[in-house]
């Protein structure tokens, strides 16, 4: 009889290539005019007007004195809090401080700092001595949200590896070259130590979970501030179509939240979490009067062949993957395996959900007779249509790497 630990072999693994995307600084910018259109729509859903009417009082396409410009400025600036941090973290001109660009960096660095604080407490100011105090209140509504998601710590509003993906590197030995970024480098360790694997996995599924809780958080934060706040601050007596302005709120939450998604799991980031559930592998729970063949006591230093019976506290189970090193009954770990082991299910879901979405607005649009309504479909739809691209293009991308792992394995 073969021993176990000589079944067990490396997975073999493909090699992505690179695929081009948006640097934090380039996505920032990019977001942060998403929310700039969805507010400046939600303005146009509100104050709209009917001046090619004969006997019209309105001049203009909107009524612009209904609309408070020191909101609207304290939301500009607010919702610029990201982009102006990442060109503080992210923005040198020359790592040496001896050079005269460094400097004069650090300068700019400085202004746009005070300029957007100034700016900030002169609107706020403005905006609290303007509306009641219950309105005020709305503004401070997803300080909840990012409780329920964070907890009481600052650090993801702040810190560059929570606010923004970590890098993924393919080897690993380019971590060990600046130990002062030892934590901002995530790479696959490619071996048979289970203890090991299981680290990497634990390590893993908090990046993940982190990411995902940004992605949710910095979208529903675009879909309030930007279209569900000037919907809260209009006027009691306006009228406006309910239905499309909430439907715009949701529009724009799902489009901010498949920009956010797509830029925080890239293509690398993605067949990072896919290499190492195979080295995971799951255990299925068997019923032990359905078992006849022999077992073994399971070891945490074992790697498990497919196949394989084990003896645990929580029961009898058999090895499924090509390897197993995952520890039986351990929810976390199944979960985990059945979400990346297969390397194409996270982007197939995403890319049904933009079509669907794109679907949607386009039918939308073909319905739509008023022209705030095409304006609002079109100028979103655009945006869509860039995530839909790089979802096709990393799908594609995607297949053709892996149909030649699969060939390689059979």
């Amino acid at each position: 009889m073969i021993p176990l630990a000589q079944m067990a072999v490396l997975p073999k693994h493909c090699q992505l290539p690179e695929i081009p995307g948006f640097s934090n600084m380039t996505f920032e910018a990019m977001l942060y005019i998403f929310g700039i259109f969805s507010m400046a729509l939600q303005y146009i859903n509100l104050y709209k007007t009917v001046w090619w009417l004969p006997h019209s009082h309105a001049n203009y396409a909107l009524n612009f004195y209904l609309i408070d410009v020191h909101l609207v400025l304290f939301l500009c600036v607010l919702m610029s809090r990201r982009l102006v941090w990442c060109f503080v973290q992210d923005v040198y001109g020359s790592r040496s401080t001896k050079s005269m660009m460094y400097w004069l960096v650090q300068i700019v660095k400085v202004a746009v700092l005070v300029f957007a604080a100034a700016m900030f407490i002169y609107t706020a100011y403005h905006v609290m001595c303007n509306h009641s105090l219950l309105y005020c209140l709305f503004l401070s509504c997803p300080i909840l949200t990012y409780i329920f998601l964070f907890g009481p710590s600052i650090k993801p509003l702040y810190h560059k590896s929570l606010v923004w993906p970590v890098p993924v590197s393919d080897r690993p030995h380019i971590r060990q070259r600046n130990k002062d970024e030892m934590d901002l480098l995530l790479y696959h360790s490619c071996v048979l130590t289970p203890d090991v694997v299981r680290a990497e996995v634990d390590a893993f599924k908090s990046d993940f979970n982190n990411r995902i809780k940004q992605v949710l958080f910095n979208s529903l934060l675009t879909a309030y501030y930007m279209s569900f706040v000037p919907l809260c601050f209009a006027q009691n007596t306006l009228y406006y179509d309910t239905w499309w302005v909430g439907q715009h709120v949701c529009l724009t939450w799902l489009s901010a939240f498949l920009m956010l998604i797509v830029q925080y799991l890239p293509p690398k980031y993605l067949d990072l979490l896919h290499k190492t559930a195979l080295h995971l592998g799951r255990w299925q729970r068997v019923e032990n009067r359905h078992v006849l063949a022999p077992s073994n006591a399971w070891s945490e230093l074992q790697v498990w062949p497919q196949g394989a019976l084990v003896k645990h506290v929580r029961g009898l189970f058999k090895a499924e993957g090509i390897n197993v090193t995952a520890e039986p009954g351990n929810g976390m770990h199944g979960r985990f395996y059945l979400l990346f082991n297969q390397p194409m299910r996270v982007v197939n879901w995403l890319l049904i959900l933009t079509w669907l979405l794109v679907g949607y607005q386009f039918f939308c649009l073909i319905q739509s007779t008023e022209w705030n309504h095409i304006i609002c479909i079109a100028l979103v739809l655009f945006f869509n249509y860039y995530t839909l691209f790089k979802l096709l293009r990393d799908r594609i991308i995607l297949a053709k790497a892996y149909k030649d792992e699969n060939a390689n394995e059979n």
